[in-house]
């Protein structure tokens, strides 16, 4: 199989130069990361265990860990797991990739939202999967379309971000959780849930987990604690989890160091602080983005977001071709082609209101509606 880069790092290496408003990354606002709180752990880890941060990790995670993560996990998403069934990972994409190895073989049918996020799917497709899109509208994906295919394609898995869903924003209805779930009971599909988001918003449905053990529960830190640390996790069971322990004997996961780090700061309650304070951020900045694109783009945004840190618009013109004219203007976001499983289009694009500033979002909007004006005029 060809390798090729995602069209995330790419736009992501263009925007660490000279960019002014960078709707490109999906890194979270550095001014809630809490630095200072790193220090404190770093200092607190190395007393308590001095060389032992330095060891190699064991497969399946540091102990200490996972149990500050089976309690968080209750605590903040109403997810009750054993310690036991909660293997950590190097982010979530990591865990992606081992869920792949373990569960797809070539011709494996996924199920998943269409569009959806390119990165997760890359695993995937490595392993020879067979991706199936679903389309999707202000509810999410619309699970009677996700029926008709799965009696039209067989047997499979569905891969899922109900919440907060990345690259649309959207998240999935109760009515059509509750269909979802009868699907995979009904044809004895695995779900794989994705959920890097839903800690940052409040009033979000609950996670399909939390409701229903059998789903495979894929989470991650980057977005509360900051993606250099690296750990994700999932929370599964049974031979799975004993396979995915087994697996990750391979590679070791994320490093002893960060893992100690972590668990002192999930043991001190940082995280949910730094949640505390970015649940009103995030929902401040994804609203000035919406706003902005009603005000200077209207009727662009193909969905309406209700959460998460991304908006997906249609740009009217080919997105690669806007990229190399936005760049010129110190704009930057992701062409969103790559998002979709089947029928990419060319003329969507997905902002990102993770890392800009604030008072930089309405301009950065403006700007771009005028690099479309020109180019749309130079075009016809």
């Amino acid at each position: 199989m060809r390798l090729s880069w995602s069209p995330v790092e790419l736009v992501s290496r263009l925007a660490r130069r000279g960019i002014t408003y960078n709707f490109a990354s999906g890194a979270p606002d550095v001014t809630v990361l809490p630095i200072d709180e790193v220090r404190r752990s770093f200092e607190n880890v190395y007393e308590k265990y001095g060389t032992l941060i330095l060891a190699y990790p064991g497969a399946g995670g540091l102990k200490e860990l996972r149990i500050e993560l089976a309690k968080y996990l209750s605590r903040v998403l109403g997810i009750r797991a054993s310690w036991r069934d909660i293997i950590v990972t190097a982010g979530a994409q990591h865990a992606i990739k081992l869920l792949s190895q373990l569960m797809i073989r070539r011709g494996t049918v996924i199920y998943t939202e269409n569009p959806t996020f390119v990165e997760t799917v890359a695993p995937m497709r490595f392993q020879g999967a067979r991706l199936i899109g679903v389309p999707m509208d202000d509810e999410g994906m619309i699970t009677q379309e996700l029926e008709s295919l799965v009696r039209k394609h067989g047997p499979g898995i569905i891969y899922t971000i109900p919440n907060c869903h990345n690259p649309t924003g959207v998240s999935l209805s109760r009515d059509r959780r509750k269909h979802l779930l009868e699907i995979a009971e009904k044809y004895n599909l695995k779900i794989i849930e994705d959920d890097p988001y839903t800690s940052l918003y409040l009033n979000t449905q609950p996670s399909l987990k939390s409701v229903n053990d059998d789903v495979i529960y894929v989470g991650t830190l980057s977005k509360v604690l900051g993606p250099g640390f690296r750990i994700g996790f999932v929370v599964v069971g049974g031979a799975l989890r004993n396979n995915l322990e087994k697996l990750e004997q391979h590679d070791f996961a994320s490093s002893t160091l960060t893992q100690y780090l972590v668990y002192d700061l999930l043991r001190r309650g940082v995280a949910e602080r730094v949640i505390d304070e970015a649940r009103g951020l995030y929902s401040r900045k994804l609203g000035e983005l919406v706003d902005s694109l009603n005000h200077y783009l209207p009727g662009s945004l193909m969905f309406n977001p209700s959460c998460g840190f991304y908006a997906f618009i249609s740009t009217k013109i080919n997105a690669w071709h806007l990229l190399r004219k936005c760049t010129k203007a110190g704009i930057a976001f992701v062409p969103g082609d790559k998002f979709y499983v089947s029928d990419g289009r060319l003329d969507t694009a997905r902002l990102s209101i993770g890392s800009i500033r604030i008072d930089l979002i309405r301009d950065g909007i403006r700007t771009l509606s005028n690099v479309i004006r020109t180019m749309s005029t130079n075009i016809t």
